[in-house]
């Protein structure tokens, strides 16, 4: 009995998944958003109400599929649930909020453990000696293959798409002598990820980073990394800033801030 338990409230993932990072990131996400409720707060509701503007945009609605759904935070299950008869919650790490929303709605919510990457069992399989050039490339070349559960009618990249390569570019040996493998994997991941959503016939949404900022105290900016002109992204439908972590959450000398951005494709 206890078994069944804890199996219905902890995470489910593939095991070579906490060898990447993942569980690991999952957790941390968790923490930090327990921390931060109030800061995150506009961040989270500017997120849910761009995707249910995406599914006001479906012509039919019989499904919806949620990539990087984690736990959930900035996705509007509910309000899915009463538009969508079926409503597939997918990432490599399944939370256990995912699942309480599976519990809630039996048959209608269904969540499941899918990496949009395509990539990560075979990073996974050869990360002690997988070389500075061909991690990159094995993101590059990946086949994440058809939506889980088949085409939907809305698909929602629900602000992964930066971290699909990053978490498991760390993992890497390789990374230990080469600081920017990381980065060079989250592009490769990124850019792949954009042309799976392409390729899709569906409404499609995907929420995602314009822009990282460090702010002083005052609000001067101090930095700033532009990540959407990296991936060729046009001007977003909608655009807010998430107060990722406030001083000194990050630093105590600057406020990490995103400028976050929603695209809307499709009829």
């Amino acid at each position: 009995m206890m078994f069944d338990f804890l199996r219905a409230w902890l995470p489910e993932c593939p095991p070579w998944a906490r060898e990447l990072g993942l569980w690991r990131e999952h957790r941390a996400i968790a923490r930090r958003h327990a921390r931060l409720k109030t800061a995150w707060a506009p961040h989270l509701q500017a997120s849910r109400e761009a995707i249910l503007a995406a599914a006001e945009r479906c012509p039919q609605r019989r499904s919806a599929l949620v990539i990087g759904a984690g736990d959930c935070l900035d996705v509007p299950v509910a309000e899915l649930a009463a538009i969508f008869p079926k409503v597939v919650l997918a990432d490599i790490v399944v939370g256990r909020t995912a699942l309480g929303w599976a519990r809630k709605f039996p048959g209608k919510v269904e969540c499941v453990a899918w990496d949009a990457s395509g990539a990560l069992a075979a990073v996974a399989a050869r990360r002690a000696v997988l070389s500075a050039t061909e991690a990159p490339k094995l993101f590059e070349h990946a086949e994440a293959g058809p939506p889980p559960g088949g085409e939907t009618d809305l698909v929602v990249s629900a602000n992964c798409i930066s971290q699909l390569g990053l978490v498991p570019g760390h993992a890497l040996s390789a990374a230990a002598k080469d600081a920017d493998l990381p980065d060079r994997c989250a592009k490769a991941a990124a850019r792949r990820h954009l042309q799976w959503l392409a390729a899709r016939p569906s409404v499609r949404i995907l929420l995602a980073d314009l822009e990282r900022l460090n702010l002083s105290a005052e609000g001067k900016v101090l930095k700033r990394e532009s990540l959407s002109a990296r991936y060729g992204l046009a001007r977003p439908d909608r655009q807010w800033r998430w107060n990722l972590a406030p001083i000194p959450e990050w630093s105590p000398d600057f406020h990490r801030v995103h400028e976050v951005g929603a695209w809307i494709y499709g009829p």
